[in-house]
């Protein structure tokens, strides 16, 4: 099952209204680098990889050297990405192509990968900046799934860590 990781304010959000993300230090980029090079497979949303494409050449440059496989999805079947990324049209896709990949997507495909169960795990790391308003990692209504902390997750610099496992209560647990 997907692990899915993003980046959030003191207040709980991934992106300013408008999407930006100043309030990221690039200095957290090594520790995104270090989770995608453990999970071997990075999925994105079409978003998240316009994003990402726009990041600066130095943060872009050290990313495109890391021996991963990257996917994205995206419903459009005319998107072209760069030639290091896979393109799969659905989350079901992206799932039977590597079902134990890291997710640092947006919330509308966050938001359908764990209310139809596919999430296993949500780490978090919380910077020191809070903006007020904008745009969530996953609906905290919680409907049909429970995150459960995980004790001492391993700490980072400048950053607070937030792991959890993710319960769905319509799954036995004894069967995995």
């Amino acid at each position: 099952m997907l692990t899915l990781y993003n980046v959030i304010s003191s207040d709980g959000f991934i992106a300013r209204k408008n999407g930006g993300e100043d309030f990221i230090p690039d200095n957290l980029w090594q520790n995104f680098l270090d989770i995608c090079r453990e999970h071997g497979t990075l999925i994105v949303g079409r978003k998240t990889y316009d994003t990402i494409q726009a990041y600066s050449k130095e943060l872009l440059g050290s990313f495109g050297k890391l021996p991963i496989k990257k996917i994205v999805v995206s419903g459009d079947r005319d998107f072209h990405p760069k030639k290091d990324y896979i393109v799969v049209h659905s989350p079901e896709e992206a799932f039977a192509l590597e079902p134990d990949a890291l997710v640092s997507s947006g919330p509308t495909l966050n938001n359908y990968l764990l209310k139809n169960g596919f999430v296993k795990n949500i780490i978090l790391h919380e910077v020191p900046a809070a903006i007020g308003e904008g745009i969530r990692p996953f609906d905290f209504d919680k409907d049909g799934f429970v995150l459960v902390p995980i004790n001492n997750p391993p700490g980072v610099d400048g950053v607070k860590v937030c792991e959890y496992k993710v319960q769905y209560p319509r799954i036995d647990y004894s069967e995995i």
